[in-house]
């Protein structure tokens, strides 16, 4: 460590020059004159807001078994982690569970929090007359007149590569942090600290400080908008894509050639079809057994028979042992 000169001001590099005494006393009247406006404040309280969309997001561990298990049966992850009668209505045994059916909440062994995203919140803070003082979007703030603090760094790639993670969130609208900042003291933007947690890239709010003390949440008050369930690979993302299960749509089977109308599938069931005609496209239809019908109609008479030139289906039984279709 460089040592000061001797004579030279503690707070000012060795090469600079000593303050004046005029200097020296400008400080000293500000110092003064901000005590005295110290001493002279009538304490109040100043509400805070956080709102915006954000959510409950929650990371946890799964163990391999379950996550081929629910692939095999193809079972819907989404509707495990909302109904909590789904494991008895599809005969699911406990130790096939991921959590307790219904609630998702619970696994959480790497990471569970609930607030506003940085990304698409705003902060607002009002006097004790209602005036609004600070009203911006959260994004805005770097840290530098308002602090950040980042918590913790949650991600699925933070466990060994094979490992299955359970990743949910039930996304919101709506308020997420509301509270009250007890003032002694002039207000200082400064003294506040956004607290937040990086949830798999997502910054989601979790607490505020001001002055160096966390401030109470009164409780959010939001409306769920969507969610989101599913089950990923540590360590198999490819060209931003992971190797997951959410629900059956995830499952990619082979399937067989396109087959000309005139060969008719040997199952009732949905297939893939063409239609025919100048203006032909690719969707989904239903083979009924003797006709082909759009996949949500029933098949009574007044129904109208689809116009298909080929179809295609899965090459492979995925009930079967084998794979074999009869």
């Amino acid at each position: 460590m460089t040592s000061n000169t001797k004579g030279s001001w503690p707070f000012a590099p060795g090469d600079a020059p000593a303050p004046t005494v005029e200097e020296l006393e400008a400080q000293r009247l500000a110092e003064q004159q901000k005590l005295i406006e110290v001493l002279k404040f009538t304490p109040r309280t100043y509400k805070i807001q956080l709102w915006g969309y954000g959510g409950e997001y929650v990371m946890g561990t799964v163990d391999r078994k379950i996550y081929d298990y629910f692939k095999h049966r193809r079972l819907d992850v989404s509707d495990f982690a909302w109904d909590s009668d789904y494991a008895d209505e599809h005969n699911i045994p406990e130790d096939m569970w991921p959590f307790t059916p219904g609630s998702w909440y619970e696994c959480d062994d790497m990471g569970h929090v609930h607030g506003v995203d940085r990304n698409a919140g705003t902060i607002q803070i009002e006097d004790e007359n209602g005036n609004t003082v600070i009203e911006r979007s959260l994004e805005d703030i770097d840290g530098c007149d308002i602090g950040l603090s980042c918590g913790d760094e949650v991600w699925v790639d933070s466990k060994d590569p094979g490992t299955v993670v359970f990743v949910g969130s039930s996304n919101e609208k709506g308020t997420f942090f509301e509270g009250e900042i007890n003032l002694t003291t002039p207000f200082d933007q400064e003294k506040l600290v956004i607290n937040y947690d990086d949830f798999d890239g997502n910054d989601i709010v979790s607490s505020i400080e001001y002055d160096g003390e966390e401030i109470e949440n009164w409780g959010a008050n939001s409306n769920g908008k969507s969610s989101d369930f599913g089950f990923y690979i540590a360590g198999s993302q490819k060209d931003g894509k992971w190797e997951r299960y959410k629900n059956m749509d995830d499952i990619e089977y082979p399937m067989t050639d396109w087959l000309p109308k005139k060969i008719k599938p040997s199952r009732e069931g949905l297939y893939d079809i063409k239609t025919s005609g100048k203006n032909s496209y690719q969707h989904q239809g239903k083979w009924t057994g003797s006709r082909w019908i759009g996949t949500w109609n029933e098949d009574v008479p007044e129904t109208e028979e689809l116009k298909i030139k080929e179809w295609r289906g899965l090459s492979i039984d995925p009930d079967s042992e084998g794979g074999e279709i009869d």
